[in-house]
């Protein structure tokens, strides 16, 4: 539905007519409180108004383009002009027939009254020319936010389709191991891991979820993993309960847990520790200690790499990642409801 306004027609002509009827009264040295006087000049202002809208219109569906403004004033002007020049000469005729004009020489007095006519002419031009290239342009900004979103949705929806993949390709990495080493224990696995990937598919098309949702998903697969590494992986979760509501891209703890525990050693003697946990309310913090494995480490490299260009998306904070010679940290900015609607939506 086309927005409606003051500036939407025929707002302009019932506003604009009667107040540029009253002033061409004064600069035709009429008086403009005559009734009569005030009637012929609004008349008058109508048909020059009305004949020039026309034209107007019409120009622009010749030649609609911001690219074409400069021939559609050009040639407005030289048609407005020449039509108005034609409709004066007619007016005049009309009154002086009549005797609502006195009687005068109209060639004589011709480029006076072009002069009259061409002011309000380029007046009444500017605003609807100056409306419509600003309408064009809101149009056209309008589009382009469009565009842009709808590129950061198929972008999005990209990234979490990768998701999926990168979990099941290391999962069955673990499980064919598992096979040759427990087959009890690659059982018991197999069943986690079904149970872990009922919440992949009720959430891989969720933008953000709650983080008290992402924590109890992340301790289903925190006992997962253990089922493999036992007391070789050592993982601890501090978040207060007032920090469960805020917002966090799905599955995103998943994926820096299996990262590292992709990329580092977990043994008895030298366990991997996690830790996670919120800084200042707005930030969740997911640590670990670095033992890293030694050579080319299999998988498919979309982990961390998935995280950062996801939250580039949904947050305009970004992923910190941080390495020192003992420790891995990855901050991820926490978000609230309004900040991913405006955002997103």
């Amino acid at each position: 539905m086309r927005e409606r306004s003051l500036f939407s027609e025929p707002w302009p002509r019932i506003i604009g007519i009667p107040i540029l009827g009253t002033l061409m009264s004064f600069i035709h040295n009429e008086e403009p409180l005559h009734p009569l006087y005030w009637l012929k000049a609004i008349i008058i202002t109508f048909l020059f108004w009305q004949s020039d809208y026309l034209i107007i219109q019409r120009l622009r569906l010749i030649w609609p383009g911001v690219k074409e403004t400069g021939r559609r004033i050009s040639v407005g002007v030289v048609t407005i002009c020449l039509f108005n020049t034609a409709l004066d000469f007619i007016i005049y005729s009309v009154l002086l027939a009549t005797g609502l004009d006195e009687q005068r020489e109209w060639a004589s007095d011709m480029w006076l009254n072009v002069g009259r006519n061409l002011i309000p002419t380029l007046v009444v031009g500017t605003l609807y020319e100056s409306g419509y290239l600003f309408y064009k342009w809101r149009a056209q900004a309008i589009e382009i936010e469009a565009l842009k979103t709808r590129q950061l949705r198929t972008e999005l929806d990209v990234l979490k389709n990768q998701v999926s993949p990168h979990f099941l390709f290391n999962s069955l990495n673990t499980l064919v191991t598992l096979i040759h080493e427990d087959p009890h224990q690659a059982e018991r696995f197999t069943k986690d891991l079904s149970a872990v990937y009922r919440y992949i598919l009720q959430h891989k098309e969720k933008e953000v979820v709650d983080l008290g949702t992402e924590l109890d998903f992340t301790e289903a697969y925190i006992h997962l993993m253990k089922v493999r590494f036992e007391e070789s992986l050592r993982i601890t979760v501090n978040v207060a309960p007032e920090h469960r509501a805020l917002l966090v891209a799905p599955l995103t703890l998943q994926l820096l847990l299996e990262n590292a525990l992709k990329h580092n050693v977990a043994s008895l003697a030298h366990p991997l520790t996690v830790d996670i946990h919120v800084e200042e309310g707005r930030t969740l913090v997911v640590r670990n200690n670095l033992r890293q494995r030694q050579g080319t480490v299999d998988g498919t490299g979309t982990g961390l790499t998935n995280v950062k260009q996801r939250y580039a998306i949904l947050s305009d904070r970004p992923v910190d990642v941080i390495e020192t010679r003992e420790h891995f940290l990855v901050a991820l900015p926490l978000m609230e409801l309004a900040a991913q609607v405006s955002r997103v939506e």
